[in-house]
């Protein structure tokens, strides 16, 4: 009966999940427990060890088998469905303090003034300078009602914001189409949300030339998810390979509605874990997609839930998962087809260029001040070949300029606001545009610029 029950539960830790204390199970709960692990742990237990306390055997199974209370299960299912009380921000550690990568929409920060870029020196008196992401957490978070008093350097300007805390409920797929018509779709967990939210992003932006997925930093979640998630792609014809302790089970991908017929780049990195690099490997093994960035985390150990009478859960692992070629993902990870420290921009640029049969040249170091100079083949006039120029910030959207006329053959591109410094743009000259004797141009031509 407990394995029926266990085989509805079935899901991949979200590795974004802190270390949880143990604290002591009811002497009701013990034998449950004990006789779960001695069935269905991924490897067999020595029963000697079976003898002992709870909080013993835990310490010496692997980290993402761990006993969850009432509360704590409540706050892991949370964490994976992007459920939370905070006050909506991505965030990440800095040396004066704590980056806000991301402020999402409707959030209490956003409506407090904060932006992605700032930096939170302190909250309610106490620096984070030199604090990991954990500990300025427990000083930023809160309960539901309460607020936060934060000093933030926001640009070269230090204001002090009030933010309220509230319940918030993130979206675990959020999507854009970038500059050239380029479909960017980020997944930040693996939850039950998940497919439904990405048949709906996709929807919206279809049409695009190609696709980029983006998993860095997703740390996992529900297997069902990740199966899903393959389910967009028609290629892909197994998950992955799990091998439980006394049988091995295939697992396939769940067929959507939607699919992606374009070519697709998926970007990964360190932080990308579990039903990130199930899906990863998948498309790796199917040549689904082109993978960019690094090395992704390396846990292919799935875990299955046992609820128990008091409120809270076991979770264990049971089984060592592997891509459908049977290649090993824990400790080892999935390795990128193209190592990038800045993926999303390198498969921005390949996406441009496989997307356009154009003319390529190398690329220019130009100042964030450049006016580009362009010069062309024949006489034209600005205006009538304005519409077929395109500055693109790789990553990002289109960006505005005054173009406006040298000379009959050499026009002058200035943006209209400085370009970030480290960062690569993209000049696009579409084909089709005539010049001044009605002679229509059948070459695109693509300029890269790095900017110093």
């Amino acid at each position: 009966m407990i394995g029926k029950k266990l085989k509805l539960n079935l899901f991949i830790l979200a590795t974004l999940i802190v270390s949880l204390s143990t604290p002591p199970v009811q002497a009701a709960n013990e034998d449950t427990v004990k006789s779960y692990i001695e069935d269905y742990y991924v490897d067999k237990v020595d029963p000697s060890l079976l003898e002992k306390d709870l909080d013993t055997i835990f310490d010496q199974l692997d980290p993402y088998s761990t006993y969850f209370t009432k509360d704590e299960y409540q706050t892991f299912k949370d964490s994976i469905n992007q459920k939370f009380v905070g006050i909506g921000v991505g965030i990440e550690k800095v040396e004066e303090g704590i980056l806000l990568n991301r402020v999402f929409e409707d959030s209490p920060a956003k409506q407090a003034g904060l932006h992605s870029g700032d930096i939170i020196l302190s909250a309610d008196g106490t620096s984070l300078k030199g604090k990991s992401i954990e500990e300025a957490v427990t000083y930023i978070k809160g309960e539901a009602g309460t607020s936060v008093d934060l000093t933030v350097l926001q640009g070269e300007e230090l204001n002090d914001v009030t933010v309220q805390r509230k319940e918030i409920q993130l979206p675990s797929v959020e999507g854009e189409r970038l500059g050239g018509n380029i479909g960017y779709v980020q997944l930040y967990t693996f939850s039950h949300k998940t497919a439904a939210e990405l048949n709906d992003v996709a929807s919206e932006l279809d049409g695009v030339d190609q696709w980029i997925i983006d998993v860095r930093n997703n740390p996992g979640g529900y297997l069902k998810a990740s199966q899903q998630v393959l389910g967009f792609f028609p290629n892909v014809s197994n998950a992955i390979i799990a091998e439980f302790r006394n049988s091995n089970l295939s697992y396939e991908p769940i067929e959507q509605d939607y699919t992606f017929k374009e070519p697709v780049s998926l970007l990964i990195n360190e932080n990308s874990a579990s039903a990130s690099e199930i899906v990863a490997g998948a498309l790796q093994d199917y040549d689904s997609a082109t993978l960019y960035g690094t090395t992704t985390f390396g846990k292919g150990l799935l875990q299955e839930l046992l609820s128990l009478p008091d409120g809270g859960a076991v979770k264990l692992s049971t089984a060592r998962f592997f891509t459908p070629n049977h290649n090993k993902i824990q400790d080892v990870g999935i390795k990128p087809d193209i190592n990038s420290e800045q993926p999303l921009a390198d498969a921005h640029r390949v996406a441009l260029v496989e997307s356009n049969d154009y003319k390529t040249f190398e690329k220019d170091q130009v100042s964030p001040t450049k006016t580009f100079e362009i010069q062309l083949s024949s006489p034209v006039k600005a205006q009538s070949v304005e519409s077929s120029i395109e500055l693109i910030e790789l990553g990002g959207d289109k960006v505005e300029f005054n173009l406006t006329s040298e000379d009959e053959d050499t026009l002058l591109l200035d943006p209209k606001s400085e370009l970030s410094p480290d960062r690569d743009y993209m000049i696009m000259i579409h084909p089709g545009w005539e010049n001044k004797n009605g002679k229509t141009s059948t070459q695109g031509v693509i300029q890269p610029v790095d900017v110093e």
